[in-house]
């Protein structure tokens, strides 16, 4: 058992912390008491950033008691705090670097130039997800360690981040011997709280079958995980999982619940809910395609911005119909409709007579107004019409914009919906009432033990899962 004073006896240290054994209440806790500065938590993701900030605003602590970021987005301050210092000049204007940006705060922490700085500042580090550190983020970490009293929290059992040529730092190698272990998590809070032992239990004996390399049965639990076979219709599939989760959100109308799809193919995500009513979708923190949108829109006005908006919408929303509506338009102002226009025909016209990016937020709100379409891409259309309205107040253009507006909701964080759509590396860190795994087996891209723990351990009560065999990983 480790405790909140076990963590704030320990100058250096890491705790190993299986999925729903404590960690967020230890970290919680740890912060919750009377401090002179705050405590600096850094996690990976801003779902996660979003969930602890939760948690702590749940658990009363002050925010006077903490600094809540991102790994990387407590990097960007440090550089533009401390350019000279740290040898690197970020643009806010352009997309930020993040190797180049960690490695550069990494050799800043490590050379004890803002230890001073860092001490005044903070009373200690706790870092979240420690098992999806890359190297260069263990290395501002261990850094930042030199100065301040810090403690790292993780899962070797729930790495499955990737970073190209930034590689993860071994859990064993370079955590272990840079942070001393503490203690191991052993008791299933989140299923215990929730009235699931069974399910908690289950989980336990699970993830030490797949981290010694052996397969687990989805059948062994029967009252709480839900084994779905896949056949061989796809159409049929779709309509399988739409109807389970109709059925689960039937049965629990007020509980929440995570769908973990293809953690590759971000399209068969979005095809998902544009078939599901009731999800939507949570999106990367790049928004790589509404970011190319923007830069697309950048000096379009008339049919040329009204093309792009539809296209954008195709994307987000359903029923757009883009050509018809494009061809209505062009047949309204020729005057040969024999049926008056819509709110949304006569929101795109005014777009086509030479608007700009006041009539493009204007049709697009239209569009979003019509009950015959849905969007399922909140995010997405929400980031967009903020991008477009501060374009209209400012002189900067919507590619400028949006690089702002994206950089801003990833040092914030970000809320999950009662009902969303992601993978396991966008949900990962959060948890909900029910979870359902679209594809566990998927033929390209079969879930790896980590992965499927990681899904598996997001639900308190219930899981459901869609694969080809009940024997997993195969």
């Amino acid at each position: 058992m480790v405790t909140v004073l076990d963590i704030l006896q320990t100058c250096r240290g890491h705790v190993e912390a299986p999925a729903g054994c404590g960690k967020t209440e230890l970290i919680t806790g740890c912060a919750a008491g009377t401090v002179s500065k705050p405590t600096l938590i850094l996690t990976h993701t801003t779902a996660g950033v979003a969930a602890l900030r939760h948690r702590l605003h749940r658990a009363n602590v002050p925010p006077t008691n903490y600094r809540l970021n991102t790994i990387a987005g407590w990097a960007i301050g440090m550089v533009t705090m401390f350019p000279e210092r740290a040898s690197y000049l970020h643009d806010p204007l352009l997309p930020p670097d993040y190797p180049a940006i960690q490695a550069a705060v990494g050799r800043l922490c490590q050379s004890g130039d803002i230890d001073r700085e860092l001490r005044a500042t903070y009373d200690r580090l706790l870092v979240d997800e420690y098992q999806d550190c890359s190297v260069s983020q263990h290395t501002i970490a261990s850094g930042i360690a030199n100065s301040l009293p810090t403690v790292v929290f993780g899962d070797p059992m729930q790495a499955i981040f990737g970073f190209g040529n930034d590689p993860l730092a071994g859990w064993y190698v370079q955590a272990a011997a840079a942070f001393p272990r503490i203690g191991l998590l052993t008791t299933p809070w989140r299923w215990n709280n929730a009235g699931a032992h069974d399910l908690g239990n289950w989980l336990v004996a699970a993830r030490t079958q797949l981290a010694s390399g052996n397969s687990i049965d989805l059948r062994t639990c029967p009252n709480r995980i839900f084994w779905h076979p896949i056949g061989a219709e796809p159409g049929a599939l779709i309509a399988e999982q739409v109807r389970v989760q109709y059925e689960v959100a039937r049965q629990f109308p007020n509980e929440s619940l995570l769908i973990i799809g293809d953690s590759i193919q971000a399209q068969s995500r979005h095809d998902y809910a544009s078939r599901a009513q009731g999800v939507s979708v949570v999106e990367p923190v790049d928004f790589r395609d509404v970011v190319g949108i923007a830069e697309q829109m950048t000096g379009q006005t008339g049919s040329a911005l009204l093309q792009s908006c539809t296209q954008f919408l195709a994307t987000v929303m359903v029923n757009v119909n883009g050509d018809q509506l494009q061809a209505r338009v062009h047949t309204i102002l020729n005057n040969r409709n024999r049926t008056p226009p819509t709110p949304q025909e006569l929101a795109a016209i005014t777009l086509t007579n030479g608007g700009s990016y006041a009539e493009a937020v204007a049709f697009l709100r239209s569009m979003a107004s019509d009950r015959d379409r849905r969007i399922y891409r909140h995010s997405a259309f929400n980031i967009l019409i903020d991008c477009l309205s501060a374009a209209i107040k400012t002189a900067k253009t919507p590619g400028e914009t949006i690089a702002i507006l994206r950089e801003q909701r990833r040092q914030s964080g970000r809320a999950i919906p009662m009902k969303a759509v992601g993978s396991t590396l966008l949900l990962k860190g959060l948890e909900a009432n029910h979870v359902i795994i679209l594809n566990a087996d998927h033929a390209r891209n079969a879930m790896t033990k980590e992965h499927l723990y990681v899904a598996l351990s997001r639900g308190a009560r219930s899981v459901h899962v869609f694969s080809r065999s009940p024997t997993l990983p195969l």
